[in-house]
């Protein structure tokens, strides 16, 4: 498994890109910069991991209908993620400071709790409270 380090908390922390044509996209993105992409070991689902120097950066999924009927509108994205002690906390901050919620806080199975956000002028970012390594 590659090593990965989430920071401290308001760190930038993962990066992934999410696509109909997931596999296009791997392999611009193979092709083009060498990047190694593994399935992760934590993700129930496809989930390919982006592997640099051997530390997992981010990681790239397809958009398919399970993100809902009206999937197919959904277009290819980068999204960035910040690492957060509390996610329920901070999307609280995010609201009381201006910010909205696009998708309220979920756990998302052997990762963390993830929200979705926008700040005041609009850009879209996700927030992740990691679950803690197992021993």
């Amino acid at each position: 498994m590659a090593d990965f380090n989430p920071g401290k908390n308001g760190s930038v922390c993962w990066y992934e890109l999410t696509s109909p044509n997931i596999d296009a996209a791997k392999g611009f993105y193979k092709e083009l910069f060498g990047w190694n992409l593994e399935q992760s070991k934590l993700s129930p689902v496809a989930y390919d991991e982006i592997h640099i120097d051997g530390c997992a950066i981010g990681g790239m999924m397809k958009i398919d209908e399970n993100w809902g009927p009206e999937w197919e509108k959904i277009p290819s994205h980068w999204m960035t993620y910040i690492n957060v002690d509390n996610c329920d906390a901070t999307v609280e901050a995010i609201k009381s400071n201006g910010g909205g919620v696009c998708v309220p806080p979920f756990d998302a199975p052997n990762v963390g709790r993830i929200a979705v956000c926008n700040e005041p002028s609009g850009a879209t970012f996700s927030i992740i409270q990691f679950v803690a390594p197992e021993e």
